[in-house]
């Protein structure tokens, strides 16, 4: 423990730091926007000052305030140049921040880059030992975690205290929020007083309880991966190639495992995992690791495959693919036998700074996410394939205006109308699905024989569905044309006698119309015409479902049912859906 008045000093120090990164912020964000002609013009110095507090913040305890200072500036202001450079992907920054990716890039540029200036300033060359890397970065992990905690706690009294004077007519602490610095002035002095104390109490605070309890999960991850790949045979891969949902999943389940064994294997041999079953456990994680990240990248390059690149899939194929190495190298780590814990750590600070090497070329033209997409998307539409036309135009920028430009050119060259006129729809349309709902495709004469119906053996009269709205029957066709886990089209009609007090029949359509979501609509006959009537509902939740495309290759499977309860229900995926009247 440092003598009181040290503790004093420092608390004080802290608590001033914390209350100039609260004013700071709020001139940044409040303050600075209403000074400047364009958002551009805000983003650099707000991304520079908040990157600079955030880092300073983070930095303080293990690091004095003066080389605090420097280390915070020397990396905020290059990574807030770096956004800023990005952000001229598009005319208006508004759009480039609402992609996130840059945003996402520039605070894992501060976040994971802290723990390796920490440890650099503890000792010289002390980014280079795993051993203080690891210190600094759980370390920091469990500062930040319980200052944030005290933060909340002290908003938390103050609301009390609010209310309970309230009761007795007193609003003085209603009054000082409104006060605009206020509330910023106050979180910024109690997380400066929390990250203080919590420095104080290090030796009773220590990350080690944390990751005491997280190992104990690792048994627990380990035995869910091994039921997992010893049923992928048995229950085959359709459900999981070509789905966004699945390929998030399974790079979230390798994230966490590459975590679990970083716990286990901890800082060195003394103090990592002893008993032979834990290490055994820790082994066996490590060889099992890289199955689900492999099928990740393959599900998301199926889907690249299939409907061309976009900023979503590059940021997911190279997030799974990152992780695939990742945990490749953990379980080729375990072939130097005695020495595969030191080698896996060996990974941790390598794969480290990998991801700070692609976080930082996110930001650059060298991985320039709009104009690779766009790229793909050019080239699927010079195949005579459907393409992104619609975000294109308003999504990708720059770059995506360009090419669609470039494609416009190209196909009145052509004379391509039909391109022409698409290209000209996505200008027009507001939003996404003003434009597939409004484009026309002439060469849909009919939807007989295109959209598979169930039960087996059901038929629909003739032109049946050729009634429907133009762009119903338009998103229709599109769905048909996309191809699902286990090659199964992306739409299916169930016809049933839904409601038996009637004489005819209802039907429930389920149609793919993104990557990874179906979209639903009711029907009635009449006079041998499907007629649209709004959506089914799940009568189990009493309101409109969301459903994904692995309900509709549930139904063309036959892993559905037509049960009365009382009325007839379609029985799929947990659901119980009816008809909507």
């Amino acid at each position: 423990m440092l003598p009181r008045s040290e503790t004093i000093e420092m608390r004080l120090t802290f608590a001033s730091v914390g209350a100039v990164a609260g004013l700071a912020v709020w001139g940044l964000m409040d303050v600075l926007p209403d000074l400047v002609s364009t958002a551009r013009a805000a983003l650099l110095p707000v991304a520079a000052g908040l990157g600079f507090f955030s880092v300073l913040l983070a930095l303080l305890g293990p690091v004095r305030l003066a080389p605090a200072l420097w280390a915070a500036l020397g990396m905020a202001v290059p990574a807030a140049l770096l956004l800023f450079w990005a952000s001229f992907r598009h005319t208006e920054v508004e759009r480039f921040l609402d992609t996130g990716y840059g945003v996402a890039a520039f605070v894992y540029l501060l976040a994971i880059g802290a723990p390796f200036v920490i440890a650099g300033l503890h000792r010289h060359g002390g980014w280079r030992h795993y051993g203080d890397l690891f210190d600094a970065a759980w370390s920091l992990v469990v500062r930040s975690t319980a200052a944030w905690l005290f933060v909340a706690v002290v908003w938390l009294v103050l609301l009390l205290s609010d209310q309970l004077l309230g009761l007795v007519g007193i609003g003085i602490i209603d009054d000082l929020m409104d006060v605009e610095p206020v509330p910023y002035l106050i979180t910024g002095i109690a997380l400066g007083l929390g990250l203080a104390i919590v420095h104080e109490l290090r030796d009773y605070l220590s990350p080690f309880l944390m990751i005491q309890l997280l190992r104990l999960l690792l048994p627990a991850l380990l035995l869910v991966l091994a039921v997992f790949i010893v049923a992928l045979p048995f229950r085959g891969l359709d459900s999981l190639f070509g789905q966004f949902s699945a390929a998030a999943t399974l790079i979230a389940v390798t994230v966490a495992g590459i975590t679990l064994v970083t716990t286990a294997v901890h800082r060195d041999d003394s103090v990592s995992v002893q008993g032979s079953l834990m290490l055994i456990a820790t082994r066996l994680l490590s060889a099992m690791l890289p199955v689900p990240p492999a099928l990740a990248v393959w599900a998301v390059w199926l889907r690249v495959d299939q409907y061309g690149l976009t900023p979503d899939r590059l940021a997911a194929l190279i997030s799974a693919s990152v992780v695939l190495i990742y945990a490749a190298a953990y379980a080729a780590s375990l072939l130097r036998r005695g020495d595969w814990r030191r080698a896996q750590r060996s990974v941790n600070r390598w794969m480290a700074l990998v991801t700070l090497a692609i976080a930082a070329l996110w930001l650059t033209p060298l991985l320039h996410a709009e104009r690779l997409a766009t790229a793909s998307q050019i080239a699927r539409a010079e195949q005579g394939r459907t393409a992104a036309l619609w975000e294109m135009a308003h999504d990708w920028g720059i770059a995506g205006r360009r090419g669609l430009a470039r494609l416009e050119a190209r196909a009145q060259a052509g004379a391509d109308d039909d391109l022409l006129a698409a290209i000209a729809l996505a200008r027009q349309a507001p939003n996404r699905w003003d434009f597939y709902k409004d484009r026309r495709d002439d060469g849909v004469a009919t939807l007989d024989g295109i959209v598979p119906l169930r039960p087996d053996g059901v038929t629909l009269p003739k032109g049946a569905l050729d009634g429907l709205d133009p762009g119903e029957r338009e998103m229709i066709h599109q769905a048909c044309a996309r191809r699902l886990t286990g090659g199964h089209p992306g739409c299916v009609i169930v016809v049933a006698p839904f409601e038996p007090s009637e004489n005819t029949d209802r039907a429930i359509g389920l149609f793919a119309t993104d990557d990874v979501g179906a979209h639903l609509a009711s029907y009635r006959m009449s006079e041998g015409r499907l007629i649209r009537q709004g959506f089914p509902i799940d009568i189990l939740a009493g309101s409109y479902p969301y459903v994904s495309n692995d309900v509709i290759v549930d139904v063309l499977t036959g892993q559905y049912r037509l049960a009365p309860v009382p009325r007839t229900v379609l029985e799929v995926g947990g659901l119980q859906l009816f008809p909507q009247y």
